[in-house]
């Protein structure tokens, strides 16, 4: 099918309101836009640089942490969650009891997509079972928890308005959900298509997102989709591009997009822009891997001079890669570093601003790398 005669699907009346029902995707796509294959060739470049930056980099799992967390900040963030990366980097403990709620849906987003990656490492292919355990790891214990996770809904939804019959939008009547996921998922995985897979990445997105399929997480699931196809396509060596910090940030064009190929049929614009969001994600993780390199030189470098074992310094500086802000019992839990020579340690490091010290409490000391966490930001 050419793009430029997509048709996006029809409304169809229900009982006092009319619902969308998406065309199947399941086909190949051509098209007659030179642009599109301007923008894909430049994201694929731009993939290409931010997968050479992940395999240089020394210890790449250490900061893909990082990588993880902020982009479920992100894309929670897009649902009207309020908590920082600082807060979300923090125990639940330390949370103010307000914004427990918002800290555990990011947790739990964490928590979805390590299972995600952790599934397709183990070669299971993105289907409609891995898309409904994702969705059950997203709202198990927090909020939607009652909106069925792991389930695809048994009841109309909308997106907008206080009911089906003010909505902005009115995703499939659930008779035709069952169909349109399986077709959703033949296209996920039909090897035979021609399609590019950023292109074909795009459309999931967009046909996901038209039907949503669960009563709540749709974004999120939507979204997280999204760098696992492109692992599982060996587009990405490791999960290190997130899209949703490009969303977040053009959030009403985000929207204005998905919306113009069910008003107008109008799916090469927004082709374009996922490819522009892809292109600037990438361009901003291979920044941002560059800088942690320059950072980890810059403090290696200051390591050496400090008074006291060089190798006791890399275990506690290893450690806040990984998790940029800990408290001086869970220090000594991950580098069975005595309590003395610890304390020795990282008043050092204090002393010398490689780390800060976030509580002043003899008990219960809290720190953070606030020069890495920066960087994310």
């Amino acid at each position: 099918m050419k793009l430029e005669k997509f048709k996006s699907g029809t409304y169809l009346q229900q009982d006092k309101y009319k619902s969308f029902l998406p065309t199947k995707i399941n086909e190949d796509f051509e098209y007659d836009d030179m642009m599109i294959n301007k923008l894909l060739a430049e994201a694929e470049r731009e993939l290409s640089k931010l997968n050479t930056y992940a395999k240089l980099l020394p210890n790449i799992d250490l900061y893909i942490k990082m990588h993880v967390l902020v982009e479920a900040s992100k894309s929670s963030r897009i649902e009207g969650t309020k908590t920082s990366i600082e807060e979300n980097l923090m125990d639940k403990h330390e949370i103010d009891p307000e914004k427990r709620d918002d800290w555990e849906e990011v947790q739990n987003y964490v928590k979805a997509m390590n299972y995600g990656i952790d599934k397709i490492h183990n070669e299971l292919p993105l289907c409609n079972r891995l898309i409904r355990d994702i969705h059950k790891n997203l709202l198990s214990g927090v909020r939607g928890k009652h909106k069925q996770p792991g389930e695809f809904r048994k009841s109309q939804n909308w997106i907008g308005g206080s009911t089906l019959s003010d909505a902005i939008y009115v995703p499939p009547h659930v008779n035709d959900l069952e169909d349109l996921m399986m077709d959703l998922e033949k296209f996920i995985n039909n090897g035979k298509l021609l399609v590019p897979d950023l292109i074909k990445i795009a459309i999931i997105h967009y046909q996901f997102e038209s039907i949503h399929p669960f009563l709540d997480g749709n974004g999120r699931v939507g979204r997280l989709i999204i760098p696992l196809y492109l692992q599982t396509k060996g587009m990405l060596n490791k999960p290190c591009l997130y899209i949703s910090d490009f969303f977040e940030k053009n959030r009403t064009s985000y929207y204005d997009a998905l919306s113009k190929v069910r008003e107008s049929n109008d799916l090469i614009h927004w082709i374009k822009f996922f490819l522009n969001g892809i292109i600037e994600t990438a361009k901003i993780g291979s920044i941002k891997f560059e800088n942690i390199v320059l950072l980890k030189e810059e403090t290696d470098k200051e390591i050496k001079e400090l008074s006291g074992k060089v190798t006791n310094y890399d275990l506690i500086m290893n450690c806040f890669y990984s998790e940029p802000h800990l408290s001086m019992k869970k220090i000594m839990l991950l580098t069975n570093i005595s309590e003395p020579t610890l304390r020795r340690s990282i008043n050092e490091l204090i002393k010398n601003n490689l780390i800060i010290e976030i509580t002043g409490s003899d008990r219960n000391r809290l720190f953070s790398f606030k020069k890495y966490i920066d960087l994310f930001k």
